[in-house]
């Protein structure tokens, strides 16, 4: 909660510290901020280091993300985060089992690296143990976990420096979530790619993927959202995806066990459907 205690809360609590920030990113157990100064700071769980204030304990209050001045925007994961420097590289801290830091080893830190290859990002993207990055020309690039395809790589190995995902689409926005990533291209389309185990890529899967620990239906070059709908913002979550369109209207599909697609149901849908009550 950030406000110096572990209390549970059921109304908005102001964050401990009467810092300033201009973009927040919440993650597993903790979350981060980018303040207007241009830093970086997190509080939560930190075991894995995930805070990136170069230690690897829980605190309740915000702390300083190292080496944090000149950042533009962050993301975070299940227990790691990645931001967006104003050079346009990208910086990774915490768990790093899965490569998903992208610095070329599966060594965790509490400290924040560079992403390897040197490559400059517009933007950054956090899954649950993936991360990803938007050049200025387009080009998706992913690293981490790809157990289930979601790096957008046929192969299905981890990788620990960023790799191209398949199908040379030029995208404008990326999201990267529990184990599928998402992003919207240049002619508004919505595409998706990784586990498909409910429905949350918008279409049927193409594979079945094999992984190490996990095996399931997947797809893993980016496919075309059913609905034939335009998008101008997209955002995965664990097994569920949303997207706004180009008339502002809402749509989701995948996983609706608790109601999260906004349909009035608890039935999984494989394609984009408008949540109910829209004006």
């Amino acid at each position: 909660m950030g406000d110096s205690s572990t209390t549970t809360r059921v109304a908005p609590t102001a964050v401990a510290g009467g810092l300033k920030f201009i973009r927040l990113v919440s993650g597993g157990a903790f979350t981060c901020g980018v303040r207007t100064d241009s830093s970086a700071a997190c509080w939560g769980y930190g075991a894995w280091g995930q805070l990136g204030n170069g230690l690897r304990e829980d605190h309740r209050a915000p702390v300083a993300v190292l080496d944090g001045p000149n950042l533009v925007a962050a993301s975070v994961g299940a227990a790691h985060g990645c931001a967006l420097a104003a050079d346009s590289s990208a910086l990774c801290w915490g768990k790093n089992d899965f490569g998903q830091l992208g610095d070329s080893t599966r060594s965790d830190t509490a400290a924040p690296v560079r992403v390897r290859d040197g490559r400059k990002f517009v933007a950054v993207a956090v899954g649950f143990q993936h991360s990803c990055g938007l050049l200025a020309t387009g080009e998706a690039y992913c690293w981490g976990d790809n157990q289930l395809a979601q790096l957008g790589d046929t192969s299905v190995a981890q990788s620990s420096v960023p790799i191209p995902v398949a199908g040379a689409f030029v995208f404008t926005r990326l999201s990267a979530g529990g184990s599928h990533t998402c992003g919207i291209t240049a002619d508004h389309t919505a595409r998706c790619w990784g586990s498909d185990a409910n429905g949350q890529l918008g279409s049927a899967p193409t594979h079945t993927c094999v992984g190490l620990s996990v095996t399931g239906p997947c797809s893993p070059v980016p496919q075309l959202v059913g609905g034939g709908y335009g998008f101008v913002e997209i955002s995965a979550g664990t097994q569920h995806t949303c997207a706004v369109a180009t008339d502002q209207r809402a749509y989701c599909w995948g996983l609706n066990s608790n109601g999260q697609l906004g349909s009035a149901s608890l039935v999984a849908v494989a394609a984009s459907l408008a949540l109910d009550a829209q004006p």
